[in-house]
């Protein structure tokens, strides 16, 4: 050791005397609350120095994922306690301290239990093995039900026949006494294996009957009928037995009936390219939409699921010969098969046609409730990869109470709702629909009221309205088919200069006020509900005059012609149950606090900047994260409050959904370090979704963070719509992030797959997350300045320090001053 470090080891040593003696000098006695540890609730929120957000603009770059020893140098995470211990000397010279934000200083608990949907990726589920008759399954008290992701994996406009399989086959469950579990598998031809090797029970996802099938599995009797058909799009000319198909592909999806159809189709017409891929038949019929392959061969079914969100696709070919669908089980079962054979014949007795204007005996005993609704954040839409809406858990209440299955049909325009139940396409309409006159003229009746909301003029910010008389002169916005429309013509016989223009009829009230904000309108007129779910994300629009009509309220509407389902209606919304569960839901979309954040531009004194920064960094290790970002993350999910709920029912502190939290194999997601590492694994997930894409490190994550808030298919949607406006789909900033944001406006929500997505909030949660993670890069950076800056000062203060350790200097008296 060189006499240079001797002599610097002697003078730390000496400093540490030195500040030994500044204790005893003190004669301080220790307190409760220096002795007792804090919890996580007990922790002071104290404010730490403030840091200026112009000093950290020019900052490093967002995170480069590369190579680490992910066990190199794991140290135990550190408790709670631990992260809210009394700051050192040295803490107290910088600043104070930062904590966790104690629970009542977030959002409370939410009112609602978490939603578990006993669905799963097969390889996320704690599977069993059983290859037994239906006794042997009963003692597992679950059926198992394999299905591939392609059929559910996007937002239904209307029920297809895998929706009407798969609630059909939970209802076979129930009827045997078994809990029904979905298993999800990734590509078709994974179904027949599982089933055989006994990591399931019964397939019923659109099978089409074969002899080579029926070699390896019993099937039951035929559930439905149906065609193949060559897939094009509506601009490909008519394929005929003479028609020259060189240069063209057809890609189909290995392991099902289609494949065989391909190779004879293909043999047909010599030229053609035949590739058979394990991509999944949805995905085909998407990439021959967006002009990636020319043709593929698909059910009616499938046809009918993807001509939801794409419209320029056509049947080219229907193959003549019909082909019957049907459940499958495995052989040797013939218990388990006489069960769903009588469960099938019932079944198809009461399946649903188009047309069907029955009352609610003839409704129970078809089985299903067909509820026509809006694709919009008040009634029905898709969320972190979760189906949604007021409306839509309403009737999920309905539905579950009388055992009927409930058929969800959007409609296109506002317009519809009653024209489809005129129609018979469904049964009760539910979309934040008021009672009016005109809707009862036209042979329509109402449920009771469940709501009732102000109605008012919707403006843009700071503007604000004393009197209907200061109207004179301006615009107002509505939908003819609205109620607004009637408040509009009332008030303008109070203020005759007030202008009416009529809004199209495939706007929504978001839409509307959505341009209202942007000054294509002036005005419009909304209900208060309306503008509240407006303010769970955005502040340019506000309430400007209350119009006080005193009978604005929401109801059930449904046939006049229809006592009985009215009498049920009734009953349903006027049950102890459902008034408890009408608050609970309010609270859930309307008033329970959403995501937004104040900024943080602070830095805990001691080098940390979370309470959890362990955990993190521990977990960031190990799956390839950069742990600041993570950090930025949980803050931006949770304020750093463990306890968080959030009005979607996502736990902890990074939010993790219960269902989520299964399929990653984490369980109680209010423990941190649980939290932590479920999130963290989550993100790996998604992350990996988009490798192998042509997607720079940086891009990677961005689109990560987008998919962990919004989910992954709103994210593919916006991709997708990217690319079709000339941006680039591999760049999030100023390109799919734009893209994300149009998904809210109609005339794009309805051609993607996954439908109306708050663009905004994911556009906001990524830019809020990069900006506070290059706060927490330049903050880290400057602390580490700083520490290097102390230790170069304390070796050149050694001999006055030293002096401190037999009389206390003028430095060790303010080092003194400082620890009471």
């Amino acid at each position: 050791m060189s006499i240079g470090s001797r002599t610097l080891l002697v003078c730390l040593l000496l400093l540490s005397i030195a500040l030994t003696g500044c204790d005893r000098g003190a004669h301080k006695q220790p307190s409760s609350s220096d002795t007792a540890p804090q919890t996580s609730q007990e922790a002071a929120q104290e404010t730490p120095q403030e840091v200026s957000q112009e000093a950290v603009q020019d900052t490093p770059q967002a995170p480069q994922k590369g190579p680490t020893d992910a066990d190199a140098n794991a140290n135990a995470p550190a408790t709670t306690e631990e992260a809210a211990k009394k700051p050192s000397i040295l803490d107290k010279i910088r600043g104070k301290g930062m904590h966790m934000a104690a629970k009542e200083d977030l959002r409370p608990e939410a009112a609602w239990a978490p939603e578990t949907s006993s669905e799963y990726p097969i390889n996320a589920y704690n599977n069993y093995v059983e290859t037994g008759d239906l006794d042997a399954i009963r003692k597992h008290g679950k059926l198992r039900i394999l299905v591939d992701i392609s059929n559910t994996d996007s937002l239904h406009r209307a029920a297809t026949q895998q929706d009407i399989e798969l609630e059909e086959t939970k209802r076979l469950a129930e009827s045997l006494g078994l809990k029904p579990v979905v298993l999800y598998a990734n590509n078709f031809h994974e179904l027949g294996p599982n089933l055989i090797e006994g990591k399931g029970d019964i397939v019923a996802n659109n099978v089409v009957i074969t002899e080579p099938r029926k070699q390896l599995v019993d099937f039951s009797i035929p559930t439905a009928n149906t065609h193949l058909i060559l897939v094009s799009r509506n601009d490909e000319e008519e394929v005929t037995d003479k028609s020259d198909l060189k240069g063209k592909t057809l890609v189909v999806t290995k392991g099902t009936s289609y494949a065989e159809a391909a190779k004879v189709f293909a043999s047909q017409h010599p030229g053609l390219e035949l590739k058979i891929v394990e991509k999944n038949y949805v995905e085909l019929v998407i990439d021959v939409s967006e002009k990636l392959i020319d043709f593929t061969i698909v059910e009616e079914q499938i046809y009918d699921l993807v001509t939801q969100f794409k419209e320029n696709l056509k049947k080219n070919v229907v193959f003549p010969e019909e082909r019957q669908m049907a459940w499958a089980i495995r052989k040797g079962s013939p218990e388990l098969l006489a069960a769903v054979n009588a469960f099938v014949r019932e079944s198809l007795l009461t399946r649903s046609t188009k047309r069907f204007i029955g009352d609610f005996d003839e409704i129970k005993q078809r089985g299903v409730i067909r509820v026509v609704t809006r694709n919009h954040p008040g009634s029905y839409y898709m969320w972190k990869g979760r189906i949604m809406g007021y409306e839509y858990e309403l009737a999920q209440a309905f539905a579950k109470i009388h055992k009927l299955r409930l058929e969800i049909v959007v409609a296109p325009r506002h317009e519809d709702l009653m024209t489809m139940l005129q129609e018979g396409k469904a049964d009760i309409a539910a979309s934040l629909l008021s009672i009016t006159e005109r809707r009862k003229h036209a042979h329509m009746a109402f449920g009771p009221p469940y709501m009732q909301e102000k109605v008012v003029i919707v403006a843009r910010e700071n503007e604000t309205f004393s009197d209907p008389s200061e109207l004179a002169g301006r615009t107002v916005h509505v939908r003819k088919s609205s109620n607004h429309y009637d408040e509009a013509l009332e008030l303008q016989k109070k203020v005759p200069d007030l202008k009416i223009e009529l809004a199209p009829e495939a706007l929504n009230i978001q839409q509307i006020i959505d341009k209202v904000a942007d000054k294509e309108y002036d005005l419009a007129i909304a209900d208060d509900v309306s503008v509240k779910l407006e303010h769970t994300w955005r502040t340019d629009i506000h309430t400007a005059l209350d119009l006080h009509v005193e009978d604005n309220v929401y109801a059930w509407m449904l046939r006049d012609n229809n006592p009985q389902l009215l009498e049920a209606v009734n009953k349903f919304f006027n049950g102890a149950n459902t008034k408890k569960h009408l608050k609970t839901l309010y609270t859930k979309y309307f008033t329970a606090p959403k995501r937004s954040r104040e900024e943080i531009n602070r830095l805990n004194a001691n080098g940390s900047i979370s309470p959890f920064d362990k955990f993190v960094q521990k977990y960031s290790d190990k799956y390839d994260f950069d742990w600041r970002l993570i950090v930025a993350q949980m803050f931006q999910e949770s304020t750093f409050n463990p306890k968080a709920k959030s009005w979607v029912g996502a736990r902890g502190l990074m939010q993790v959904m219960p269902d989520t939290g299964k399929q990653v194999g984490e369980k109680n997601l209010f423990d941190p370090e649980t939290s932590v590492r479920a999130g963290i694994k989550y993100l790996e997930w998604l992350h990996r979704k988009f490798e192998d894409k042509g997607i720079t490190a940086e891009n990677m994550m961005w689109f990560t963070l987008a998919a962990y808030n919004a989910g992954l298919g709103h994210v593919y949607d916006a991709q997708d719509l990217a690319e079709e406006k000339g941006w680039d789909r591999k760049v999030w900033f100023n390109n799919v992030e734009n893209a994300m944001l149009l998904l809210s406006e109609k005339k794009y929500y309805t051609k993607a797959r996954y439908g109306f997505a708050r663009g905004q909030e994911p556009y906001d949660y990524v830019r809020k997350i990069q900006a506070r993670f290059r706060t927490y890069v330049a903050l880290l950076e400057d602390y580490q300045r700083r520490e290097q800056d102390e230790e170069q000062s304390l070796i050149e203060r050694t001999p006055e320090l030293f002096a401190g350790a037999f009389y206390l200097s003028p430095v060790s008296q303010e080092l003194a001053a400082l620890r009471e």
